[in-house]
């Protein structure tokens, strides 16, 4: 990718993809991480301390020609809840119209939107374009797609972003996010690793370098007004992660079987042609290279 010097990118949210992203994207723009405090925050020199929800404090914000991602996290995508809807309301669509709001008239560059292409379209044999039908079937997904209707319906130059499954790169390991790193790390340590989906459900699984490459292609473009897949466009299923962790590890992993807590997608793979239109996007890492990178990160960080 070629370097936009002039851009700066402010990344909201310092989770694990805003931490990440924050590392990824620094040598290429002018690179901000605005947020509250997170498990993550400790760990940025430069982090600026702001509700990013707060209307009138964003308000106050110099925010000309930036490119704003959004990967600020508001519902766990386990989270469950007797009110759906009042909790969408209150947790989701509140705070993104406050945020819509601030943003109105600022002559932003592109709001990047992070939704969930993993879990929004529901279940499919097939890759699935931007334009198919969308089957939200848990509160994590349903969120997502409200917040996306609130966004595409603002006057904010936007992109969406619906990624697949995102992996790799430094996380909290408390947080026990994202299959890989958890299989990887019960298997260095011999514990067991707790299926809470069948074995033959799949996923597209991409690696973190690869988000970043995206997001680097999108901005330069400065494609608006769109949504766009992120991911593999290749489907593997648990069986073939749990068989590759362990060639990376030289472990055998234990499985237990155990009851998902929340509606869960057995098959899910996306079609990613409109971003490769968009910037050129095409997947570098090979998920057996991710692992192999994964496992090397997490064996340095045990002391292994």
């Amino acid at each position: 990718m070629g370097k936009d010097r002039k851009a700066r990118v402010i990344i909201l949210g310092c989770g694990y993809l805003g931490y990440n992203l924050y590392n990824l994207l620094a040598d290429r723009f002018h690179t901000e991480l605005w947020g509250i405090e997170s498990p993550y925050s400790s760990l940025v020199k430069a982090m600026k301390r702001i509700n990013v929800f707060d209307e009138a404090a964003m308000r106050q914000e110099d925010l000309q020609d930036a490119v704003i991602i959004d990967a600020a996290g508001l519902i766990a995508n386990n989270a469950r809840a007797e009110q759906e809807e009042e909790t969408i309301e209150a947790r989701v669509r509140t705070p993104y119209r406050s945020l819509m709001n601030a943003l109105n008239g600022k002559n932003i560059r592109q709001f990047i939107f992070f939704s969930s292409g993993g879990t929004i379209y529901g279940n499919t044999e097939q890759p699935i374009r931007e334009s198919d039908p969308i089957a939200p079937m848990s509160l994590y997904a349903r969120s997502k797609a409200a917040a996306e209707k609130l966004v595409s319906e603002s006057s904010v130059p936007y992109l969406i972003l619906r990624l697949s499954n995102p992996y790799g790169g430094y996380q909290v390991a408390e947080k026990k996010q994202g299959v890989i790193p958890i299989l990887i790390r019960k298997a260095l340590k011999d514990e067991p690793f707790e299926m809470f989906v069948s074995p033959d459900s799949v996923r597209d699984y991409f690696y973190i370098t690869d988000l970043g490459n995206a997001i680097a292609g999108l901005t330069e473009s400065r494609a608006v007004n769109e949504i766009v897949n992120i991911g593999s466009g290749q489907g593997t299923s648990l069986t073939d992660i749990i068989h590759k962790v362990e060639e990376a590890t030289g472990k055998q992993i234990e499985v237990h079987r155990t009851h998902a807590e929340v509606p869960t997608v057995q098959s899910i793979v996306l079609n990613i042609e409109k971003a490769n239109a968009l910037c050129g996007y095409v997947p570098e890492v090979s998920l057996a290279e991710g692992i192999r990178r994964e496992t090397a990160r997490i064996r340095e960080e045990m002391g292994l």
